[in-house]
C-alpha cells in the first residue's frame, strides 16, 4: 500500500459546539444542515482513503457570537475535547486550537495552555474575527507570541463581513470563502505581517483559495501600493512562505496554477472532511492521485512528508 496521508483539513463538529450554534440561531453550514460527524466516521473515512493521521479543527462561524465569557468557555471546551480525542487515539489524532479571539490576553493565555499543557499541534485562525480580518494590528500581540513559538497556524475561511447586499444568497462557501483566503494571505503580506514574522508557518485552506490566479496581477503592483515599504521582497517571495492545502483542490487546472507558484515542499494533503460528504472527499481525493504532473516523490512529500516536518510526533518512526 501507498504511504499514509497525513490530513490537515479535516474538521469535528460535536453535539456541545452545534448546540453553541444554535443557541444564536443557526441552524447549519452555509449550504445544508449540521453534517453527522462522529469520531468514528473520521476514522472510517480516513481509512476509506488511506489518512493515517488527522490533523483536527473546528471551524466557521468560530465562536465568537458577541458574548467574550461564552467565547472564552467555548474555546476551552473545543480545545479540552481535540486533547482529548487525540489521547483517545493516539497517533490517529492531533489538533489546531481554536483562541478566544478578540480577547487577546485570554488568546494569550490559551496559545500557552493549548500548546504547553494540551500539546496540541497549532492554531486556528479564521480569516475574521468581529469584522476585522487576519492582519489586522489589533491581533498584533498574537502574531508575536506566534511568531515566538515558530507555531502552525491554520487559515480558514469563513462568513465574510458586510455581505449582505440584496440579490446575493448563493451559498458563501461556494466562491466567498476561497476569495477570503486570498484577502487574508494578500493582508498578510501588504500589512507587514509576513515580514516582521517569519517564523509562523501558516497554512492557507483550499490551495490558497484564488491567489494563485491572482499572484501575477498582486505582483505587478509590488512598488505601487501604499504598503510597498512594508513587504520589501516583493509579494511573490512572501507567498512563497505560505504552505497550501489540498482541500477541494483535486483538479488539474487548480494543481497546476498552485505548482506553479509554490515549491511542491509547502503543499499538504486536505480533505475538508465532514463539511463535505464522503463521496466528494473520494472524488476530490481520486483527482489529486490521478495528478500526472507530480512523480512519485512529490506525492509522497505532499501526502506524508512535507506535513512531518511541521508535525514531527507523527512522523512514521
Amino acid at each position: 500500500m501507498s504511504v499514509s496521508r497525513i490530513d490537515v483539513h479535516h474538521h469535528v463538529l460535536p453535539e456541545f459546539y452545534k448546540d453553541a450554534q444554535r443557541a444564536v440561531g443557526i441552524s447549519g453550514t452555509a449550504y445544508r444542515g449540521f453534517p453527522d460527524w462522529t469520531p468514528e466516521k473520521s476514522l472510517a473515512l480516513m481509512s476509506a482513503e488511506n489518512i493515517g493521521t488527522a490533523i483536527l479543527s473546528f471551524t466557521s462561524p468560530g465562536i465568537y457570537f458577541g458574548d467574550i465569557a461564552v467565547t472564552r468557555d467555548l474555546a476551552k471546551q473545543c480545545n479540552d475535547y481535540l486533547a482529548q480525542l487525540a489521547t483517545d487515539h493516539p497517533g490517529r489524532f492531533g489538533g489546531f486550537a481554536f483562541l478566544p479571539l478578540p480577547d487577546i490576553d485570554a488568546s494569550l493565555r490559551e496559545i500557552e495552555r493549548v500548546l504547553d499543557v494540551l500539546n496540541l499541534d497549532g492554531i486556528t485562525l479564521l480569516t475574521s474575527i468581529d469584522e476585522k480580518y487576519i492582519g489586522h494590528p489589533d491581533f498584533e500581540p498574537i502574531y508575536e507570541e506566534l511568531n515566538r513559538r515558530q507555531a502552525v497556524t491554520f487559515i480558514h475561511p469563513c462568513y465574510p463581513p458586510g455581505t449582505e447586499a440584496q440579490g446575493w444568497d448563493i451559498p458563501r462557501m461556494i466562491i466567498d470563502y476561497p476569495f477570503e483566503t486570498t484577502r487574508v494571505a494578500t493582508n498578510l503580506i501588504f500589512k507587514g505581517v509576513m515580514e516582521r514574522m517569519p517564523d509562523i508557518r501558516f497554512i492557507l485552506s483550499h490551495s490558497g483559495g484564488t491567489l494563485p490566479f491572482l499572484m501575477h496581477r498582486i505582483a505587478i503592483f509590488d512598488k505601487q501600493t501604499p504598503f510597498q515599504d512594508n513587504y520589501p521582497k516583493g509579494a511573490m517571495e512572501y507567498v512563497k512562505r505560505f504552505y497550501f492545502d489540498t482541500a477541494l483542490s483535486g483538479d488539474k487546472i487548480i494543481l497546476d496554477g498552485l505548482s506553479g507558484v509554490v515549491d511542491p515542499s509547502r503543499i499538504l494533503f486536505g480533505s475538508d472532511y465532514p463539511y463535505v460528504s464522503e463521496d466528494v472527499v473520494e472524488i476530490e481525493t481520486g483527482g489529486f492521485d490521478s495528478y500526472d504532473a507530480f512523480n512519485k516523490e512529490v506525492r509522497k512529500a505532499i501526502n506524508r512528508d512535507n506535513a512531518e516536518i511541521l508535525f514531527p510526533r507523527f512522523a512514521e518512526k
